[in-house]
Order: structure tokens, then C-alpha cells, then sequence
């Protein structure tokens, strides 16, 4: 008989609670993004996102019909910022903080995140929110490990 490895779809992260200065409430599922948020979310990752709860890849065996291997976690509006947190599956599985802002026209454009701020998902997202409205940062993250507050 032959055993073919069709990936392991991961259940959802325990999440830490994280209480960001100035945000609304958290948006706990993607399909609760503003259209122009969504939209800049999806450029940004340049793959199909799982939503919050859904079957997730995690693993770097990507069979046909496999689940997505990048999930939607939560997201923080703070002012003109979002805040977003994204689970990436592979071999380099993390978590990762991204940023929007929005911009003119309805639209949103990414903000840059400090290099390794996706190791601390919540300290992360409380530094960016305290930065000001158009603060300049340095490169996308590149974090690893378990999410952490």
C-alpha cells in the first residue's frame, strides 16, 4: 500500500490577550476587514490566506487542494493603522506582524515593521501603535517561534 503524506492541517494558535493603547476592538476574523485592508493584506502576502479557524498548512508538504499555508490570526485598528497578525507555514513557520495604513482614495498601503518584531506579536503591535501616525520604519519582519505577548 502506498502512503502518500497530504500535509497536516494545524489547529488555530493559543493567542496571547493583548491590550493595544488606542485600538478598537480586535477584528477576529479576515472577512471583517475594510475592503481596502483586505485587499493590501493579499498583495502583501501574494498567497491565499486561510481565515481565522479554517484548515492551515503549517507544514512545507504542500500536496494538491492543501489548505493555505498563511493564516489570518486577529488584526488592530489603531487611528489610520492596522495592525494584522499572520501565521506563515514551511519550513520557516512563524508569525508575523504586518502594518497598513490608510491611504488616499479608499485605499491602504503597507507599513514596514522593525526586523524581528514578529517574535513578540502583541509588544510589536503596542510599539507600532505608539509610533505616531507616519513614523518611518526599517525592513518587513522576519520573525520565528511561538507567538508570544
Amino acid at each position: 500500500m502506498l502512503m502518500i503524506d497530504t500535509g497536516q492541517v494545524s489547529p488555530m494558535p493559543a493567542l496571547p490577550s493583548c491590550a493595544i493603547p488606542g485600538a478598537r476592538p480586535e477584528t477576529k476574523r479576515m472577512a471583517d476587514l475594510p475592503t481596502p485592508v483586505h485587499d493590501a493584506l493579499l498583495a502583501s502576502v501574494g498567497q491565499p490566506i486561510a481565515e481565522a479557524g479554517a484548515p492551515f498548512n503549517a507544514s512545507d508538504v504542500v500536496p494538491p487542494n492543501a489548505p493555505p499555508r498563511v493564516r489570518f490570526l486577529r488584526a488592530y485598528r489603531v487611528r489610520d493603522l492596522w495592525l494584522v497578525w499572520v501565521e506563515k507555514g514551511g519550513i520557516g513557520h512563524d508569525f508575523r506582524l504586518l502594518a497598513f495604513r490608510d491611504a488616499a482614495k479608499g485605499a491602504s498601503v503597507a507599513v514596514p515593521v522593525p526586523h524581528g518584531a514578529s517574535r513578540k506579536l502583541c509588544t510589536a503591535s503596542r510599539a507600532m501603535a505608539g509610533k505616531g501616525s507616519r513614523d518611518n520604519y526599517s525592513s518587513p519582519a522576519r520573525g520565528g517561534g511561538r507567538p508570544k505577548a
